[in-house]
Order: structure tokens, then C-alpha cells, then sequence
């Protein structure tokens, strides 16, 4: 009796270490807003994406699962029937209805920062508390896709109602967890929502520190600070194995990064000039040197493995003699280049330095705190930038709509300016076009049309890196920077 009364003490003990425990993760930057409709960085998606809930929902694999919404059945190519879950709450003790969800798409329209992001939906039609249909402007194919990105959350009508800003002063959704705290520059503390709908998550509480040094992040782990640190260097990997608590992760992901050009400038009006850089940058030696040869050169802003990716295309090769005479008109120019302050953007930006400088442009290099970087690469202050973009839909449509259509300029993705009629035409018709093959064909054109222009210079598309300790299980990367902190358990 006495071995069946410590066995079941053993269980309820570890039962408790794993429902009461606090997992601690360190990441490059903080959350620019707590509100899931004004905020499309990386920073704020992940964690809105634990505060808010959506209507569908992405596992790690990329797989469409339900979310708020227990089914759908697509009526026809312009109407969409939903059933919401009838035991959902926000974290104010409010249940979920129809209401809300009609809402939060009409407040969503509001959004110049998320219009890359919102589907053509001309309104939400409510049959009852948990039925309504989703009436689209025209057809759209990559509407349940786009409905899993993390700025689609669903909010609540009379929380907002109350007090437009309460999302911005205080964050409250359906969510697996609710924001305790927050220090600016410092990092967060996120609670577990006992009344969550879903799986309730093993981690009580999730603290994030904001790091931006990588080296540092991955101190933090050997030193025990962190259980979880994200976007490490592949150098570290040695470090971190030989580490008997430790492993390094690593997945092929989603993520391009690309040197943009601005397109507002006018120095960037000469085709020449936009070949010239191109061809002036030895993507190879960058890919050895800042990711120890990880990850693969970038020959399209569709990273490979998303839905609609060109495999057809070549990437542009080194040619520093013909880069140096298309460059000549603008030998001696300075060039500003901008990049957040993060070891490997920073790295690419000076290995990007050094071979424009031989091929006659000089170049001066900005290094800005993430906050800073999105507001003035939004504004279009400098020549070029070190940029990134995550397809968080796994679908061609949000790689290149928000980030080539004119119609989002800025902040919705597009900070190169790119501005390209029959882009913008093709961009619409792919929109509209549910057979697939046809679809795949007009995504090729697109890519094509954009890697001609040279507009931005493809760099590569990069492994997501991490470092976890052993005491963590079943943790599970995604193929975006937006992973989910709150997968796996602690024993």
C-alpha cells in the first residue's frame, strides 16, 4: 500500500512541476503592439498569436486545423458557411459569438498596417450566435490560408466598444494566455488563461526576455537563464551540443531575406544601376561566411516550400567587372544601408558593404534598434535595407501581395516601393483564380517579372536556429519566426 501511495505521489508532483512551471525564452526584440490589428512585425505576431485566437489555426507543420471555428463548408467561390465553437470566453469572463467576429473583420478594414493581410471580405452575415456566413468582394483563393495569420484575431465587440485603445493598455482575447506585465526593452510575462478552449498548455507562466545580442541570447541559455532562445547563429551549434543540457535546433524555413532598394529614390530609376548591385554581391560568400554555408541562395521572394514557389528561376550570379561598369555612374556615391541590430543582418549588411565598395559605391551602414528599424524603413528613409519576410500563410498570395502590390506601400509590407502595374494586375488575377495549376502558372510570371526588375537583391533563404534545454519536451519548431512558445512540456 505504502508503493501505491509514493507512486501516485510521484505522479501528482510531476503533474504539478509541469502544469506549474514557468518556461523562460529569450527573443531579439519587443512586441511594436498588443493589438493584433495595427501590428504585422514578427515581434508582436508571436505574441498575439498566444493572446488572440483566429478562426483557423496553422499547426507547426503548416497544416490548416480549426480554431474559433469547429467547421466550415465553402458554398460557393464568393461564400463561405462557418460554425464557431459554442465554449469559447474571452479572458474577461465574456463568451464568443457571431457579433464579435463581425466586429473584428469590419475593425480589421480599418487597418492601414494589416490591409496586405485582409482578405476581399465585403461582409460577415450573422444567422445566430455561433453561424454566419462570409461574403467576399470576389473570389479568393487563399482565403482559408489567410485566415490563420495571427493579425486576423478575433477581439472583442464590447471591450472595444467600451474603450477603443483597450487592446494597446490592456491585450484581452480567447487566447492560451493573458499578459501580466510588461517592461518595454526588457521583456513580458505571460500568464496561462485557465479558461482557454483548446488544450490547455503545460507552461503556467511564460517569461520572454528581450536580448537583441545573439551571443548573449545564447549565454543565456548555457547559463541556465533561458530554456528556449531563438534565432541563433549556426556557429553557435558547436558550442551549444557540447553543452550535455542543450541542443541546438534547427529547421528550413519559410523566411526570405533581401536587401531592398528603395524605389522612391531616384538613383534607383537606372535599371543599370539596380543590375549592377545585384550582380556586385557574392551571395555565396555570405551564405558560407554569416550562415556557415545553412539555409539556401534566394533565386525568388517566394521562399522554397511555400505554395506557388518558382523553382524555374536562376538566381543572379557574382560578375564584379560587369557590376563595376554598370555601377560607373554612380562611382563615389555613399549608399545608406539599414539594418536591425541583430549579429546576422548586421554581418550581411558589412559583407554587402565591402563589395559594393569594390565595385565603386560606397556604403554606410545604419544599425537600428528593431522599433526604430519598422518605423523608418516604413517611412522610406534610407536607400536600402536588410529586410526579411515570413510567409506565416504558407501560401505565394502573402509572400508577394503585401510586399510587391502598390497598394501596400510601407507598412503593410511593401518598403521597397515597388511599383508595378501588370505586378499589381497579375497580383489580383492570382487572387481570383481557383484552378490551381493556372494559378501556380500566373505566381511564376510574377517572380519572374520581379527578379528582372532587380528591385531588391535576393540573398537567401535561411534555416530558423534555436537552442533549448533538455528539461523541455516535445517543443516543436515552425517554418516562420512565429512559433508557438507555448508547445511542449517541462520535466
Amino acid at each position: 500500500m505504502k508503493r501505491i501511495y509514493s507512486i501516485l505521489f510521484f505522479i501528482l508532483t510531476l503533474s504539478i512541476t509541469i502544469f506549474s512551471a514557468t518556461i523562460n525564452i529569450v527573443q531579439e526584440g519587443d512586441p511594436r503592439t498588443f493589438d493584433p490589428h495595427f501590428g504585422n512585425d514578427g515581434f508582436s505576431l508571436r505574441i498575439n498569436r498566444l493572446i488572440y485566437s483566429r478562426l483557423l489555426e496553422k499547426n507547426s507543420n503548416m497544416e490548416n486545423i480549426p480554431g474559433l471555428a469547429k467547421s466550415y463548408k465553402i458554398i460557393d467561390n464568393k461564400t463561405i458557411d462557418f460554425t464557431l465553437r459554442d465554449d469559447v470566453f474571452f479572458q474577461n469572463g465574456k463568451k464568443l459569438t457571431a457579433e464579435d467576429v463581425k466586429f473584428s473583420f469590419e475593425r480589421m478594414k480599418k487597418s492601414p498596417r494589416i490591409a496586405g493581410v485582409l482578405p476581399p471580405i465585403k461582409e460577415i452575415i450573422i444567422e445566430d450566435d455561433y453561424h454566419f456566413k462570409m461574403i467576399l468582394d470576389k473570389p479568393f483563393s487563399a482565403i482559408i490560408d489567410s485566415l490563420t495569420h495571427p493579425a486576423l484575431s478575433i477581439v472583442s465587440k464590447e471591450y472595444l466598444t467600451k474603450n477603443s485603445k483597450g487592446l494597446v493598455e490592456k491585450p484581452m482575447g480567447t487566447g492560451k494566455y493573458i499578459l501580466e506585465s510588461w517592461s518595454p526593452g526588457e521583456g513580458l510575462v505571460l500568464e496561462r488563461f485557465e479558461n482557454y478552449f483548446g488544450k490547455k498548455p503545460n507552461y503556467d507562466k511564460i517569461n520572454i526576455k528581450i536580448i537583441p545580442l545573439a551571443t548573449n541570447r545564447t549565454i543565456a541559455l548555457e547559463t541556465g537563464e533561458a530554456d528556449l532562445a531563438f534565432s541563433l547563429p549556426p556557429q553557435d551549434a558547436i558550442t551549444i551540443n557540447k553543452n550535455p543540457n542543450l541542443k541546438f535546433m534547427s529547421k528550413p524555413s519559410y523566411s526570405y531575406t533581401y536587401m531592398g532598394l528603395n524605389m522612391k529614390k531616384e538613383i534607383f530609376s537606372n535599371p543599370d544601376v539596380r543590375k549592377g548591385i545585384n550582380l556586385a554581391i557574392d551571395k555565396n560568400a555570405i551564405l558560407e561566411t554569416v550562415l556557415n554555408g545553412e539555409g539556401q541562395i534566394a533565386n525568388s521572394p517566394v521562399a522554397k516550400g511555400v505554395k506557388g514557389y518558382n523553382s524555374k528561376l536562376e538566381p543572379s550570379t557574382f560578375n564584379k567587372e560587369l557590376a563595376t561598369k554598370l555601377l560607373k555612374p554612380i562611382h563615389g556615391t555613399t549608399l545608406t544601408l539599414a539594418t536591425m541590430s541583430n549579429n546576422t543582418d548586421v554581418q550581411t549588411a558589412e559583407i554587402i558593404a565591402g563589395f559594393l565598395s569594390d565595385a565603386g559605391v560606397e556604403v554606410q551602414i545604419v544599425v537600428l534598434d528593431p522599433s526604430i528599424y519598422w518605423v523608418k524603413t516604413n517611412g522610406g528613409e534610407y536607400d536600402m535595407f536588410i529586410g526579411s519576410w515570413g510567409s506565416v500563410t504558407g501560401d505565394a498570395d502573402y509572400a508577394l501581395y503585401p510586399t510587391h502590390h502598390s497598394s501596400a506601400f510601407g507598412a503593410p509590407g511593401n518598403r521597397t516601393f515597388f511599383n508595378d502595374s501588370n505586378v499589381d494586375k497579375l497580383l489580383d488575377e492570382a487572387r481570383s483564380t481557383l484552378d490551381n495549376n493556372k494559378r501556380e502558372k500566373i505566381y511564376e510570371d510574377i517572380q519572374e517579372i520581379i527578379a528582372k526588375n532587380n528591385s531588391e537583391v535576393m540573398l537567401f533563404y535561411r534555416d530558423l536556429n534555436g537552442g533549448i534545454n533538455n528539461k523541455i519536451q516535445n517543443f516543436e519548431m515552425y517554418p516562420i519566426p512565429i512559433h508557438d512558445y507555448s508547445l511542449g512540456s517541462i520535466y
